[in-house]
């Protein structure tokens, strides 16, 4: 039938019956239905309908179309967040009686949630702030390669007459047994669990290597790796598949996700799998709440609208805000100009901080961080019995090793002139699933000082430092060197503080009356995430969409989402 015989008006009389997925859907089949669902008449008097049905308050029709905003845009959001996922009422607030709460609510109840995924642990702060730890990794099952094959299989014959044929399973069978291979049929082909958390899920850990176990003599099989999963490998996730010895399951690294927008479904599946864990679904879409958001600077861009999409539709929050970690630091301190070096396990960031903001030509990403100080720490393992040999690397990254490490302040005094090295005895537990040794005790000398001088120097920070802050003014120059904040657990090293000021003021003397560096209170591991709760509440004048700036902190509530989706992060 031409859809033309129905007058436009006809058309959209009907479209007004019909969900929003479906009015865009229609519009898809032809020109002409395309035309007319993209009526902005249309969309005013379906934006009218759904508006009727939810209690959030938005500009009359007249402000919005000052704005400009597009309807057709407005509803799908709109009708994403009320009907996407659970169907679960938004509550409503006991103070302002409002769906999403205004500053003065926001700031005068305890309702902030935050989350900080490094490259080690995920630090999660719950409201009344209670301080939670997940360590930074998810299991995803491997297909074996074979038994995929076998199931996807086709006949020739059916294939190239593109008909199906019916299989007769009893006559299938008959002839198995004829042949002597009946235990064919009773076989079942265990299936992958689906991607599970291999720390708090013990039943899909224990399915997935009884998996295994029904077919050692297949292991090999099991070794493809989803290419775009090879890029969230880091030395964590390696050393766990072995000490659990899961070599059918891919653990991958979310605190890698987030910088490729490729490997969203990771990112979501983990911070799904936190939110479930840790019961907080309810609380951040609580009107008072707001999710605080801790991004490494070097976050894709299309993986930050990712983000927002999925926490306002599917887990329906009431506000977000992204921080930039160094911000984190500097908020801790009440701080606005200054350096901030955050080394974490893999990585160190180098970034200047000015009036607020981190300027986003002036920051490092150096791939240096805990993890190396116990690399080399492995490698020393080499000199001692073989069976030391199969200490995994993550577990002398542990509290019981480090806090026996040392950054020298001068490695030529460390030496002994006579005599031999003073050596101290470590006692490791390695909770291990596989054929590992759970009880050592490690004999360490100046191995306890030389693996953190080989990863101080791989870091090359003095340089760094120098690097990021020339070129500013003479005065902002002082005020950045004068803050140098130290953050991350890697600065937890006993030392580091002491070296970093020696270097600085070698490498620059005519700013060595002014240099500083100082430590954020508290344990390093966690100032990220505790120093997001000092950041302040931004709000945006009415009838205004919110705007990005890099560097800065991004705000975003239900009704700002709404009304202008992620556009300001597209400019």
């Amino acid at each position: 039938m031409d859809p033309a015989v129905f007058p436009e008006e006809i058309w959209i009389k009907i479209l007004l019956y019909c969900d929003v997925p479906d009015i865009i859907a229609f519009g898809s089949t032809c020109k002409y239905l395309r035309k007319t669902s993209d009526t902005d008449y249309l969309w005013k008097i379906k934006w009218l309908q759904l508006i009727s049905k939810v209690q959030f308050k938005f500009p009359d029709i007249k402000c919005l179309q000052l704005l400009s905003v597009s309807f057709k845009a407005m509803c799908y959001r709109l009708h994403m967040v009320v009907t996407l996922g659970e169907s679960a009422p938004f509550p409503k607030c006991y103070h302002c009686s409002g769906y999403t709460c205004q500053r003065n609510c926001v700031e005068g109840s305890s309702s902030r949630v935050v989350i900080e995924i490094g490259n080690k642990y995920t630090w999660v702060i719950t409201p009344h702030f209670g301080l939670r730890r997940h360590f930074t990794m998810f299991g995803i099952p491997k297909y074996n390669t074979t038994n995929a094959e076998v199931q996807t299989q086709v006949p020739s014959n059916a294939s190239s007459s593109g008909r199906l044929k019916k299989i007769d399973s009893k006559s299938i069978a008959r002839k198995l047994k004829l042949l002597g291979l009946s235990d064919m049929t009773s076989a079942k082909i265990p299936r992958p669990s689906g991607p599970f958390c291999v720390f708090c899920n013990p039943v899909k850990l224990y399915r997935e290597k009884k998996r295994l176990g029904s077919h050692q003599n297949d292991v090999q099989r099991y070794s493809s790796t989803n290419p775009i999963y090879e890029q969230l490998f880091n030395g964590y996730c390696t050393d766990t598949v072995e000490v659990l010895g899961i070599p059918n399951v891919d653990v991958v690294s979310p605190a890698e996700a987030l910088l490729s927008d490729e490997t969203f479904p990771v990112l979501k599946t983990f911070v799904d799998h936190l939110f479930h864990q840790m019961g907080l679904t309810a609380t951040l879409r609580k009107p008072n709440a707001v999710l605080m958001f801790c991004e490494p600077l070097a976050m894709h861009p299309l993986l930050r609208k990712q983000l927002l999409h999925y926490l306002f539709q599917e887990v329906k929050v009431a506000r977000v805000c992204l921080v930039p970690k160094p911000l984190a630091a500097c908020a801790m301190l009440d701080i606005e100009t200054c350096v901030v070096v955050d080394s974490g396990a893999l990585s160190t960031t180098v970034a200047v901080v000015i009036g607020g903001r981190v300027m986003p030509d002036r920051w490092r990403l150096l791939p240096v961080g805990g993890w190396h100080v116990a690399h080399h720490l492995k490698q020393a393992m080499h000199w001692q019995p073989k069976e030391y040999h199969q200490i995994p690397i993550s577990y002398l990254d542990t509290m019981a090793v480090k806090e026996r490490c040392r950054l020298s302040y001068n490695i030529e005094n460390e030496e002994p002139k006579r005599g031999p090295a003073r050596r101290e005895n470590i006692n490791l537990r390695v909770d291990s699933y596989a054929d590992y040794k759970q009880f050592w005790r490690v004999s360490l000398g100046s191995e306890l000082f030389i693996a953190p001088e080989m990863m101080y120097v791989s870091l090359g920070l003095p340089e760094v430092i120098k690097e990021v802050t020339l070129g500013l003014s003479a005065e902002l120059t002082q005020d950045c060197l004068s803050h140098i904040l130290l953050t991350g657990g890697n600065t937890d090293l006993a030392g580091f503080e002491l070296r970093l000021s020696k270097d600085l003021r070698e490498l620059l003397p005519e700013h060595s009356p002014i240099l500083e560096v100082k430590s954020c209170p508290g344990t390093h591991s966690w100032n990220v995430a505790m120093g997001s709760t000092y950041v302040p509440l931004a709000v945006h004048p009415d009838k205004t969409p919110p705007e990005y700036l890099e560097g800065n902190p991004f705000w975003l509530s239900r009704e700002e989402y709404v009304l202008f989706g992620c556009e300001s992060l597209e400019q």
